[in-house]
């Protein structure tokens, strides 16, 4: 069986948050990794507007417990917008289904302001994580022991900070399930400076 990882997208979402996660997975799914990487909505629906106006397709509905990792992008969050991981928040539909996902054994996996979400989830908790250096105060307001790094690993929850963390994340995932030389592979094809180790050293802002 594939490694099933669903990249959950709403209204507002940050395009990078999206994308970085999504290529690297499908990259590694292109040189023989075995895993599946997939759009999710909350909802069936067509299409997802990104918080520039990239349209999105689902692949399918989002369904806790299906996913081995679950990957929550972000957006809209420091500017308090009407669409994106703040209104995500407010609404609070997404906020039982991530923690019920938690719940069901996946990895869960947070890019930026995207970890917002799952602290509103009660995923997060005290444990160390990070996100947007502009959202620190608001995941440490939640009980969070924020890192100031590009990719945090407490186990069955990583975190990321601001949205080019993602590719970090992914490639950390993709080395945690694939070995770290298909993760290598991977940053090289897309000419970007990766190593697990450095992705976890602390960041200046």
């Amino acid at each position: 069986m594939p490694v099933l990882v669903d990249v959950v997208v709403f209204d507002g979402v940050d395009e990078l948050d999206v994308v970085g996660p999504l290529e690297v997975l499908r990259r590694a799914a292109a040189i023989g990794a075995d895993v599946q990487a997939r759009l999710c909505s909350r909802t069936a629906v067509s299409w997802v507007s990104g918080s520039f106006g990239m349209r999105f397709q689902p692949d399918t509905e989002f369904k806790p417990g299906d996913a081995d990792v679950v990957i929550v992008p972000g957006g809209g969050w420091v500017a308090r917008s009407d669409a994106g991981a703040w209104a995500e928040v407010r609404r609070g539909q997404w906020l039982p289904l991530l923690s019920e996902a938690a719940g069901s054994g996946s990895v869960m996996a947070g890019v930026c302001t995207g970890v917002l979400l799952l602290a509103h989830a009660g995923v997060i908790g005290a444990r160390r994580a990070t996100t947007h250096h502009d959202a620190r105060a608001d995941l440490a307001a939640m009980g969070a022991t924020v890192i100031a790094q590009r990719v945090v690993d407490e186990g069955t929850v990583v975190t990321s900070g601001g949205v080019t963390s993602g590719i970090d994340l992914a490639l950390f995932l993709a080395a945690r399930y694939f070995g770290e030389s298909v993760a290598g592979v991977i940053a090289e094809g897309l000419e970007y400076p990766w190593s697990s180790t450095a992705s976890r050293l602390p960041v200046e802002d």
